[in-house]
Protein backbone atom coordinates (compact mmCIF):
# COMPACT_ATOMS: atom_id res chain seq x y z
CA UNK A 1 0.00 0.00 0.00
CA UNK A 2 2.85 2.39 0.84
CA UNK A 3 0.67 5.00 2.64
CA UNK A 4 0.73 6.40 6.15
CA UNK A 5 -1.78 3.87 7.44
CA UNK A 6 0.70 1.07 6.71
CA UNK A 7 3.37 2.98 8.62
CA UNK A 8 1.07 3.35 11.63
CA UNK A 9 0.15 -0.34 11.47
CA UNK A 10 3.86 -1.15 11.30
CA UNK A 11 4.49 0.91 14.43
CA UNK A 12 1.63 -0.88 16.19
CA UNK A 13 3.33 -4.20 15.39
CA UNK A 14 6.74 -3.00 16.61
CA UNK A 15 5.19 -1.72 19.84
CA UNK A 16 3.42 -5.00 20.57
CA UNK A 17 6.53 -7.05 19.84
CA UNK A 18 8.69 -4.77 22.00
CA UNK A 19 6.31 -4.99 24.98
CA UNK A 20 7.92 -7.12 27.65
CA UNK A 21 11.33 -6.79 25.98
CA UNK A 22 12.28 -3.14 26.45
CA UNK A 23 11.54 -0.76 29.32
CA UNK A 24 7.80 -0.03 29.74
CA UNK A 25 8.44 3.73 29.53
CA UNK A 26 10.00 3.32 26.08
CA UNK A 27 7.07 1.17 24.96
CA UNK A 28 4.61 3.72 26.32
CA UNK A 29 6.25 6.56 24.43
CA UNK A 30 6.09 4.65 21.14
CA UNK A 31 2.51 3.55 21.80
CA UNK A 32 1.51 7.18 22.36
CA UNK A 33 3.03 8.12 18.99
CA UNK A 34 1.02 5.37 17.29
CA UNK A 35 -2.16 6.46 19.06
CA UNK A 36 -1.69 10.10 18.00
CA UNK A 37 -1.25 9.05 14.39
CA UNK A 38 -4.20 6.66 14.43
CA UNK A 39 -6.51 9.18 16.11
CA UNK A 40 -5.63 11.90 13.62
CA UNK A 41 -8.81 13.04 11.92
CA UNK A 42 -9.00 12.32 8.22
CA UNK A 43 -7.69 9.87 5.68
CA UNK A 44 -4.18 8.56 6.45
CA UNK A 45 -2.91 8.68 2.91
CA UNK A 46 -1.32 11.12 0.50
CA UNK A 47 -4.65 12.10 -1.09
CA UNK A 48 -6.81 14.93 0.22
CA UNK A 49 -10.28 13.39 0.49
CA UNK A 50 -13.07 15.97 0.53
CA UNK A 51 -16.79 15.34 0.82
CA UNK A 52 -19.23 17.68 -0.92
CA UNK A 53 -22.32 17.83 1.25
CA UNK A 54 -25.45 19.94 1.22
CA UNK A 55 -29.19 20.07 0.83
CA UNK A 56 -31.29 19.35 -2.22
CA UNK A 57 -30.84 21.88 -5.00
CA UNK A 58 -27.77 23.50 -3.43
CA UNK A 59 -25.65 22.64 -6.47
CA UNK A 60 -23.25 20.00 -5.12
CA UNK A 61 -22.94 18.20 -8.45
CA UNK A 62 -22.60 21.50 -10.31
CA UNK A 63 -19.79 22.51 -7.94
CA UNK A 64 -17.98 19.23 -8.60
CA UNK A 65 -18.33 19.74 -12.35
CA UNK A 66 -16.99 23.28 -12.05
CA UNK A 67 -13.95 22.13 -10.07
CA UNK A 68 -13.40 19.30 -12.56
CA UNK A 69 -13.71 21.59 -15.56
CA UNK A 70 -16.10 19.15 -17.21
CA UNK A 71 -19.33 17.30 -16.50
CA UNK A 72 -18.51 14.53 -14.05
CA UNK A 73 -21.76 14.34 -12.09
CA UNK A 74 -25.15 14.61 -13.69
CA UNK A 75 -27.38 17.51 -12.73
CA UNK A 76 -31.16 17.70 -12.85
CA UNK A 77 -33.98 19.97 -11.69
CA UNK A 78 -35.63 16.89 -10.18
CA UNK A 79 -35.02 16.83 -6.38
CA UNK A 80 -33.44 14.94 -4.77
CA UNK A 81 -31.18 14.10 -7.69
CA UNK A 82 -27.96 12.60 -6.25
CA UNK A 83 -29.15 9.16 -5.19
CA UNK A 84 -25.74 7.47 -5.00
CA UNK A 85 -22.38 8.94 -3.91
CA UNK A 86 -19.80 9.56 -6.64
CA UNK A 87 -16.02 9.76 -6.22
CA UNK A 88 -13.82 11.93 -8.46
CA UNK A 89 -10.36 10.51 -7.83
CA UNK A 90 -6.79 10.70 -9.23
CA UNK A 91 -6.17 8.27 -12.07
CA UNK A 92 -3.15 6.85 -10.22
CA UNK A 93 -5.03 6.63 -6.93
CA UNK A 94 -3.19 4.91 -4.09
CA UNK A 95 -4.58 1.50 -3.04
CA UNK A 96 -5.54 2.84 0.36
CA UNK A 97 -8.00 5.23 -1.25
CA UNK A 98 -9.74 2.38 -3.05
CA UNK A 99 -10.06 0.60 0.30
CA UNK A 100 -11.60 3.69 1.88
CA UNK A 101 -14.18 4.03 -0.90
CA UNK A 102 -15.05 0.35 -0.56
CA UNK A 103 -15.62 0.77 3.17
CA UNK A 104 -17.82 3.78 2.50
CA UNK A 105 -19.81 1.83 -0.09
CA UNK A 106 -18.94 4.25 -2.92
CA UNK A 107 -18.81 2.24 -6.13
CA UNK A 108 -19.20 4.99 -8.76
CA UNK A 109 -15.77 6.48 -9.53
CA UNK A 110 -14.50 8.88 -12.18
CA UNK A 111 -10.73 9.15 -12.66
CA UNK A 112 -9.06 12.52 -13.25
CA UNK A 113 -5.64 14.02 -13.86
CA UNK A 114 -6.66 17.67 -13.48
CA UNK A 115 -6.01 17.83 -9.74
CA UNK A 116 -3.44 15.19 -8.62
CA UNK A 117 -3.78 14.31 -4.98
CA UNK A 118 -7.42 15.37 -4.64
CA UNK A 119 -10.47 13.13 -4.29
CA UNK A 120 -13.91 14.72 -4.20
CA UNK A 121 -16.92 12.75 -3.01
CA UNK A 122 -20.27 14.00 -4.27
CA UNK A 123 -22.51 12.83 -1.44
CA UNK A 124 -26.26 12.45 -1.27
CA UNK A 125 -28.50 15.21 0.09
CA UNK A 126 -28.60 15.80 3.85
CA UNK A 127 -32.24 16.83 3.71
CA UNK A 128 -33.35 14.11 1.31
CA UNK A 129 -36.56 12.26 2.01
CA UNK A 130 -34.56 9.06 1.51
CA UNK A 131 -33.49 8.10 5.05
CA UNK A 132 -30.47 6.14 3.83
CA UNK A 133 -28.91 9.28 2.32
CA UNK A 134 -28.34 10.90 5.68
CA UNK A 135 -26.72 7.74 7.04
CA UNK A 136 -24.33 7.73 4.09
CA UNK A 137 -23.35 11.33 4.75
CA UNK A 138 -22.80 10.71 8.47
CA UNK A 139 -20.54 7.75 7.64
CA UNK A 140 -18.26 10.02 5.60
CA UNK A 141 -17.44 12.56 8.28
CA UNK A 142 -14.93 10.74 10.53
CA UNK A 143 -13.03 9.18 7.62
CA UNK A 144 -12.29 12.07 5.27
CA UNK A 145 -10.04 15.11 5.47
CA UNK A 146 -12.46 17.93 4.81
CA UNK A 147 -16.10 18.69 4.14
CA UNK A 148 -17.43 21.30 1.74
CA UNK A 149 -20.86 22.30 3.00
CA UNK A 150 -22.66 23.60 -0.09
CA UNK A 151 -25.37 26.12 0.75
CA UNK A 152 -27.71 28.13 -1.45
CA UNK A 153 -29.44 31.48 -0.94
CA UNK A 154 -32.81 29.86 -0.29
CA UNK A 155 -31.86 27.23 2.31
CA UNK A 156 -28.56 28.35 3.87
CA UNK A 157 -30.45 28.92 7.15
CA UNK A 158 -32.29 25.57 7.08
CA UNK A 159 -32.69 24.48 10.76
CA UNK A 160 -32.19 20.81 9.76
CA UNK A 161 -28.74 21.54 8.36
CA UNK A 162 -27.63 23.64 11.33
CA UNK A 163 -29.28 21.80 14.23
CA UNK A 164 -28.78 18.20 13.13
CA UNK A 165 -25.49 18.38 11.22
CA UNK A 166 -23.31 21.45 11.63
CA UNK A 167 -23.93 22.30 15.29
CA UNK A 168 -23.42 18.76 16.69
CA UNK A 169 -20.20 18.49 14.66
CA UNK A 170 -18.73 21.87 15.56
CA UNK A 171 -15.78 20.21 17.30
CA UNK A 172 -14.72 19.08 13.81
CA UNK A 173 -14.85 22.60 12.42
CA UNK A 174 -11.19 22.46 11.38
CA UNK A 175 -12.38 20.03 8.68
CA UNK A 176 -15.15 22.31 7.41
CA UNK A 177 -15.34 24.89 4.69
CA UNK A 178 -18.55 26.44 3.45
CA UNK A 179 -19.59 27.40 -0.06
CA UNK A 180 -22.51 29.71 -0.62
CA UNK A 181 -23.39 28.72 -4.17
CA UNK A 182 -25.67 30.36 -6.74
CA UNK A 183 -24.64 33.88 -5.72
CA UNK A 184 -25.29 34.94 -9.31
CA UNK A 185 -28.96 34.97 -8.34
CA UNK A 186 -28.37 37.71 -5.76
CA UNK A 187 -28.06 41.44 -6.03
CA UNK A 188 -24.87 42.83 -4.47
CA UNK A 189 -26.70 44.16 -1.43
CA UNK A 190 -28.50 40.88 -0.82
CA UNK A 191 -25.22 39.00 -1.15
CA UNK A 192 -23.68 41.08 1.65
CA UNK A 193 -26.72 40.64 3.89
CA UNK A 194 -26.82 36.87 3.42
CA UNK A 195 -23.06 36.59 3.94
CA UNK A 196 -23.33 38.43 7.28
CA UNK A 197 -26.31 36.33 8.35
CA UNK A 198 -24.54 33.09 7.41
CA UNK A 199 -21.49 34.02 9.50
CA UNK A 200 -23.73 34.88 12.45
CA UNK A 201 -25.53 31.54 12.24
CA UNK A 202 -22.28 29.58 11.96
CA UNK A 203 -20.90 31.42 15.00
CA UNK A 204 -24.05 30.38 16.89
CA UNK A 205 -23.35 26.80 15.77
CA UNK A 206 -19.95 26.98 17.48
CA UNK A 207 -17.87 27.98 14.44
CA UNK A 208 -16.82 31.60 15.09
CA UNK A 209 -14.30 31.83 12.24
CA UNK A 210 -15.71 29.83 9.32
CA UNK A 211 -13.97 29.54 5.96
CA UNK A 212 -16.56 30.63 3.39
CA UNK A 213 -16.37 30.84 -0.40
CA UNK A 214 -18.96 32.45 -2.63
CA UNK A 215 -19.50 30.73 -5.98
CA UNK A 216 -21.70 30.44 -8.99
CA UNK A 217 -20.96 26.91 -10.16
CA UNK A 218 -23.55 26.83 -12.95
CA UNK A 219 -24.68 30.39 -13.71
CA UNK A 220 -27.01 31.30 -16.52
CA UNK A 221 -24.19 32.77 -18.60
CA UNK A 222 -22.26 29.48 -18.32
CA UNK A 223 -19.10 30.97 -16.78
CA UNK A 224 -18.50 29.58 -13.26
CA UNK A 225 -17.32 32.14 -10.73
CA UNK A 226 -15.40 31.79 -7.47
CA UNK A 227 -14.11 28.34 -8.41
CA UNK A 228 -10.44 29.29 -8.78
CA UNK A 229 -10.29 30.56 -5.20
CA UNK A 230 -11.83 27.35 -3.89
CA UNK A 231 -9.47 25.20 -5.98
CA UNK A 232 -6.47 27.19 -4.74
CA UNK A 233 -7.56 26.67 -1.15
CA UNK A 234 -7.90 22.91 -1.68
CA UNK A 235 -4.40 22.81 -3.18
CA UNK A 236 -3.10 24.60 -0.09
CA UNK A 237 -4.91 22.11 2.16
CA UNK A 238 -3.30 19.27 0.23
CA UNK A 239 0.17 20.76 0.72
CA UNK A 240 -0.50 21.28 4.43
CA UNK A 241 -1.76 17.73 4.80
CA UNK A 242 1.34 16.29 3.18
CA UNK A 243 3.59 18.28 5.52
CA UNK A 244 1.58 16.98 8.47
CA UNK A 245 1.72 13.39 7.22
CA UNK A 246 5.47 13.67 6.71
CA UNK A 247 5.69 14.62 10.39
CA UNK A 248 3.56 11.58 11.31
CA UNK A 249 5.88 9.32 9.30
CA UNK A 250 8.98 10.85 10.90
CA UNK A 251 7.55 10.41 14.38
CA UNK A 252 6.66 6.76 13.69
CA UNK A 253 10.13 6.06 12.31
CA UNK A 254 11.75 7.79 15.30
CA UNK A 255 9.59 5.85 17.78
CA UNK A 256 10.47 2.53 16.14
CA UNK A 257 14.16 3.40 16.03
CA UNK A 258 14.13 4.32 19.72
CA UNK A 259 12.56 0.95 20.54
CA UNK A 260 15.16 -0.76 18.36
CA UNK A 261 17.92 1.06 20.22
CA UNK A 262 16.42 0.08 23.58
CA UNK A 263 16.25 -3.53 22.39
CA UNK A 264 19.89 -3.44 21.27
CA UNK A 265 19.06 -4.01 17.61
CA UNK A 266 20.92 -1.16 15.97
CA UNK A 267 24.52 -2.26 16.29
CA UNK A 268 24.21 -5.99 15.63
CA UNK A 269 24.75 -7.76 12.35
CA UNK A 270 23.60 -11.24 11.37
CA UNK A 271 23.64 -13.63 14.28
CA UNK A 272 24.04 -16.72 12.07
CA UNK A 273 22.94 -18.77 15.05
CA UNK A 274 21.83 -21.93 13.28
CA UNK A 275 25.11 -22.44 11.46
CA UNK A 276 27.24 -21.63 14.51
CA UNK A 277 25.19 -23.87 16.77
CA UNK A 278 25.20 -26.81 14.35
CA UNK A 279 28.97 -26.66 13.89
CA UNK A 280 29.59 -26.60 17.65
CA UNK A 281 27.03 -29.32 18.36
CA UNK A 282 28.38 -31.72 15.74
CA UNK A 283 31.96 -31.26 16.90
CA UNK A 284 31.17 -31.41 20.61
CA UNK A 285 28.92 -34.46 20.58
CA UNK A 286 31.29 -36.44 18.37
CA UNK A 287 34.26 -35.54 20.57
CA UNK A 288 32.42 -36.46 23.77
CA UNK A 289 31.28 -39.80 22.35
CA UNK A 290 34.89 -40.65 21.50
CA UNK A 291 36.50 -39.17 24.59
CA UNK A 292 38.83 -41.39 26.59
CA UNK A 293 38.88 -41.50 30.37
CA UNK A 294 40.85 -38.54 31.75
CA UNK A 295 40.78 -36.53 28.53
CA UNK A 296 40.19 -32.76 28.47
CA UNK A 297 37.37 -32.98 25.94
CA UNK A 298 34.71 -32.09 28.53
CA UNK A 299 36.52 -28.88 29.50
CA UNK A 300 37.13 -28.00 25.84
CA UNK A 301 33.44 -28.43 24.96
CA UNK A 302 32.44 -26.42 28.04
CA UNK A 303 34.70 -23.55 26.97
CA UNK A 304 33.34 -23.69 23.40
CA UNK A 305 29.76 -23.47 24.65
CA UNK A 306 30.62 -20.54 26.91
CA UNK A 307 32.37 -18.70 24.08
CA UNK A 308 29.43 -19.19 21.69
CA UNK A 309 26.83 -18.06 24.22
CA UNK A 310 28.92 -15.04 25.16
CA UNK A 311 29.33 -14.08 21.50
CA UNK A 312 25.60 -14.46 20.84
CA UNK A 313 24.80 -12.28 23.85
CA UNK A 314 27.20 -9.58 22.65
CA UNK A 315 25.70 -9.65 19.17
CA UNK A 316 22.12 -9.58 20.48
CA UNK A 317 22.72 -6.54 22.67
CA UNK A 318 20.32 -4.79 25.04
CA UNK A 319 17.69 -6.79 26.93
CA UNK A 320 18.20 -9.82 24.67
CA UNK A 321 21.84 -10.00 25.79
CA UNK A 322 20.71 -9.78 29.42
CA UNK A 323 18.22 -12.61 28.92
CA UNK A 324 20.84 -14.86 27.32
CA UNK A 325 23.36 -14.24 30.08
CA UNK A 326 20.70 -14.69 32.77
CA UNK A 327 19.44 -17.97 31.36
CA UNK A 328 22.88 -19.41 30.63
CA UNK A 329 25.37 -18.54 33.36
CA UNK A 330 28.62 -20.63 33.33
CA UNK A 331 27.50 -22.88 36.18
CA UNK A 332 24.27 -23.78 34.36
CA UNK A 333 26.11 -24.58 31.12
CA UNK A 334 28.44 -26.90 33.05
CA UNK A 335 25.51 -28.57 34.84
CA UNK A 336 23.68 -29.19 31.56
CA UNK A 337 26.79 -30.64 29.94
CA UNK A 338 27.50 -32.94 32.92
CA UNK A 339 23.90 -34.08 32.94
CA UNK A 340 24.15 -34.90 29.22
CA UNK A 341 27.31 -36.97 29.75
CA UNK A 342 25.76 -38.80 32.70
CA UNK A 343 22.66 -39.59 30.61
CA UNK A 344 24.83 -41.21 27.95
CA UNK A 345 26.74 -43.08 30.67
CA UNK A 346 23.46 -44.58 31.90
CA UNK A 347 21.87 -45.40 28.55
CA UNK A 348 24.75 -46.42 26.28
CA UNK A 349 26.81 -49.50 27.18
CA UNK A 350 30.33 -48.57 28.27
CA UNK A 351 29.59 -44.84 28.67
CA UNK A 352 31.73 -42.03 27.24
CA UNK A 353 35.28 -43.09 26.50
CA UNK A 354 34.43 -46.78 26.29
CA UNK A 355 31.49 -46.86 23.89
CA UNK A 356 31.45 -49.61 21.34
CA UNK A 357 32.07 -48.18 17.84
CA UNK A 358 28.64 -49.23 16.57
CA UNK A 359 26.96 -47.35 19.45
CA UNK A 360 28.89 -44.10 19.15
CA UNK A 361 26.29 -42.59 16.82
CA UNK A 362 23.62 -43.36 19.42
CA UNK A 363 25.71 -41.67 22.08
CA UNK A 364 26.29 -38.60 19.90
CA UNK A 365 22.54 -38.43 19.16
CA UNK A 366 21.66 -38.55 22.86
CA UNK A 367 24.16 -35.83 23.64
CA UNK A 368 22.84 -33.72 20.75
CA UNK A 369 19.19 -34.10 21.81
CA UNK A 370 20.02 -33.18 25.39
CA UNK A 371 21.96 -30.06 24.46
CA UNK A 372 19.33 -29.04 21.89
CA UNK A 373 16.57 -29.26 24.48
CA UNK A 374 18.40 -27.52 27.33
CA UNK A 375 20.51 -24.96 25.48
CA UNK A 376 19.83 -24.79 21.73
CA UNK A 377 16.03 -24.52 21.95
CA UNK A 378 15.87 -21.77 24.59
CA UNK A 379 18.63 -19.83 22.81
CA UNK A 380 16.81 -20.12 19.50
CA UNK A 381 13.59 -18.81 21.05
CA UNK A 382 15.30 -15.65 22.33
CA UNK A 383 17.13 -15.01 19.08
CA UNK A 384 14.06 -15.62 16.92
CA UNK A 385 12.12 -13.14 19.04
CA UNK A 386 14.93 -10.66 18.48
CA UNK A 387 14.95 -11.36 14.74
CA UNK A 388 11.17 -10.90 14.50
CA UNK A 389 11.34 -7.53 16.26
CA UNK A 390 14.24 -6.48 14.05
CA UNK A 391 12.29 -7.52 10.95
CA UNK A 392 9.24 -5.53 12.04
CA UNK A 393 11.40 -2.43 12.55
CA UNK A 394 12.95 -2.93 9.11
CA UNK A 395 9.50 -3.41 7.58
CA UNK A 396 8.30 -0.14 9.08
CA UNK A 397 11.36 1.63 7.67
CA UNK A 398 10.49 0.35 4.19
CA UNK A 399 6.84 1.40 4.49
CA UNK A 400 7.91 4.83 5.77
CA UNK A 401 10.26 5.34 2.81
CA UNK A 402 7.53 4.33 0.36
CA UNK A 403 4.98 6.61 2.00
CA UNK A 404 7.37 9.56 1.91
CA UNK A 405 8.14 8.91 -1.74
CA UNK A 406 4.40 8.89 -2.48
CA UNK A 407 3.93 12.20 -0.68
CA UNK A 408 6.82 13.78 -2.57
CA UNK A 409 5.45 12.52 -5.87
Amino acid sequence: MGDVLKVVEGLDLVVEMAAGVVHPDDVGTARSAATRARDRRGYLGGTLVVGIIGGTGSGKSSLLNALAGQQVASVSPVRPHTSRPLAWIPEDAEPGLAGLLDRLGITEKVEQNRFPGLALLDATDVDSVELGHRAQVEALLPRIDAVIWVLDPDKYADPLLHEEFIRPLADSADQFLFVLNQVDRLAVGDRVTIAEDLNTRLAADGIPHPIVFYTAADPADGQPRGIDGLAGYLAQRLDTKRVQLSAVISEARRAARNLAASAGLLGAGSLAFEQQWKELLDKATTALALAEEGSTVFEEVLVSLGVLIGRLASQAGGPFASRIRYQFPPQKIEAVLRDAVETVDRLVPGGPGAIEPERRADAAGLLSDHLQERIGGPLREILWERAALSASVAGLAVEAAQAEAKLRA
